[in-house]
């Protein structure tokens, strides 16, 4: 019994095809958005698995007869951030193995057949697991990674993701499909549109063998056809496995899918006159996706029969409306987004911080005859040769164009200034030492005293026309004021007048 994926049909998503009647029949029906990537089977069981990556999940459905189960499958494990590519069965051990293609951090991951005791095998030096095969008789895993570039690798470990060994290591093949027999190892590739072999036990640096070559279109899937006895004789943990050797089908040949499914209810049943719509469509015929243009920018799936969005890097909120990166860097920067959803700013040469909100200070490293080194200590002139690899040394110029004309006529006027206060103080000094008329005078100044001389006396020029004093009475002398003080005032030109005829000698 042969099991595949058919993209293109309708109704359905999974078949089986009986190699011996050449007859298929539909095991899931189809959703409106799955993209369905690896199949796996476990006889023993009777479980199909298979992984969604556009749902980012592993579903599962019993293709034992008389199960009830959902035409659309169960899910087993729901991903947040792994996307998972190709599944395989342990089926002696009872554990599927998945790749992870996530390329922020791709993983291969197993657990049990119910999902239980999920962990990570591998997550070191792997880039893109595109497949991934088990042998049960060597117990080890092999898988396909997809390298960075042209390059590609095949590589090996044991089920529990040590004593790793890379097979093969080469250029310019695309991977896509892995799968392992007895002695060997098979994979599709993309890139020359072939099918390549290679031995398990091959020396280090053998070229692989290409068994089939094909014209227009790749092959998307390979599977080995051996016999189970290969893979199960003398192993005490395949013993149930062992009792199928005959090729027993576990397969339900009772269970079908509608032919009507999808003609006219477009994403549901028929029940009756209407449509029993699949989880995520409204409508009459199920036409309405809840999920369209629901997510902005991230990929809807529904979750309890509402539509719930997965963001894609560097998005967040509800319907993965909000860009972490809007308006973050300022000035120009270059925002990213790290892989714990925290926006990061990559600043052009004049900016730092943060978010680019901060100037720096700008140092040319230009081997110029024009670069300074000017410290408080330094202002003489250096040597022109370099003083190491990025820095010149040269003596800075005396003169500012802008800071030296400001400071030479704030000097100037500072001269003038003290130009001008010197001259007034001397000025005042000078002032200071001019003559004062004195209040008491002496008459007939250089003569005999009044002792010696009777007939004169000394009186103040209060009491000068008091003639009871001396009984010497008072007149007016001729004038012996100098011209230029007749046009004085009245009461200033009396006093002189006065005092010089005091100084007079009187004519007796």
């Amino acid at each position: 019994m042969l099991l595949f994926v058919d993209k293109q049909n309708d109704n359905a998503s999974i078949f089986s095809f009986n190699l011996s009647t050449k007859k298929y029949k539909p095991l899931v029906a189809r959703k409106s958005y799955e993209n369905i990537q690896g199949v796996a089977f476990d006889p023993i069981t009777g479980k199909l698995f298979w992984t969604d990556s556009y749902e980012r999940s592993i579903y599962w459905t019993s293709l034992t007869p008389r199960s009830q189960k959902d035409i659309y499958g169960s899910v087993l494990i729901k991903f947040q951030h792994e996307i998972p590519r190709d599944i395989a069965v342990d089926s002696c051990r009872g554990y599927i193995y998945w790749t992870n293609t996530n390329i922020t951090k791709p993983t291969i991951e197993c657990a049990r057949f119910d999902g239980t005791e999920r962990k990570v095998i591998i997550d070191k030096d792997i880039h893109m697991p595109v497949s991934i095969a088990v042998d049960q008789r060597t117990e080890r895993l092999y898988w396909a990674d997809d390298k960075e570039g042209i390059h590609y690798s095949i590589e090996s470990s044991d089920l529990i993701g040590e004593d790793r060994k890379k097979i093969l290591a080469g250029t310019y093949h695309q991977p896509n499909a892995l799968a392992v027999s007895k002695d060997s190892i098979y994979w599709v590739d993309w890139g020359y549109k072939s099918v390549w072999k290679l031995d398990k036990e091959a020396p280090p640096y053998t070229d692989p063998e290409e068994i089939i070559s094909f014209a227009t279109e790749a092959p998307f899937g390979i599977v080995a056809n051996y016999e189970i006895e290969d893979q199960t004789a003398g192993i005490l943990e395949c013993k149930r496995l062992s009792e199928y050797a005959q090729n027993k089908s576990q397969i339900n040949e009772s269970f079908t899918i509608p032919t009507d499914v999808g003609l006219f209810c477009l994403h549901g049943v028929k029940n009756g006159i209407e449509c029993t719509c699949s989880a995520g469509f409204v409508g009459d015929r199920c036409e309405i996706s809840l999920c369209q243009n629901y997510c902005l920018a991230g990929e809807c799936s529904i979750t309890k029969g509402q539509p719930s969005c997965r963001c894609k890097k560097g998005f967040t909120g509800s319907r993965c409306e909000v860009n972490l990166c809007s308006g973050y860097c300022l000035n120009n920067g270059d925002c990213s987004v790290s892989d714990e959803d925290i926006p990061q700013c990559m600043c052009p040469n004049e900016f730092e911080g943060e978010r680019c909100e901060t100037r720096q200070q700008v140092i040319e490293n230009t081997a110029t005859s024009h670069v300074c080194n000017c410290t408080s200590d330094n202002n003489s002139r250096q040597s022109d040769r370099p003083v190491s690899d990025d820095v010149y040394v040269e003596s800075c110029p005396s003169w500012d164009p802008v800071r030296d004309p400001i400071l030479m006529v704030l000097g100037a006027v500072c001269g003038l200034l003290c130009l001008l206060s010197a001259a007034l103080v001397t000025k005042i000094m000078q002032l200071k030492k001019r003559p004062r008329i004195k209040k008491r005078i002496i008459v007939n100044k250089n003569v005999t005293p009044l002792t010696a001389r009777p007939d004169q006396c000394e009186i103040t020029i209060e009491n000068c026309c008091n003639m009871n004093i001396c009984e010497t009475p008072c007149f007016e002398p001729n004038s012996t004021i100098r011209p230029n003080l007749l046009d004085s005032k009245p009461g200033k030109e009396e006093k002189r007048n006065l005092i010089s005829n005091m100084e007079t000698a009187d004519d007796y």
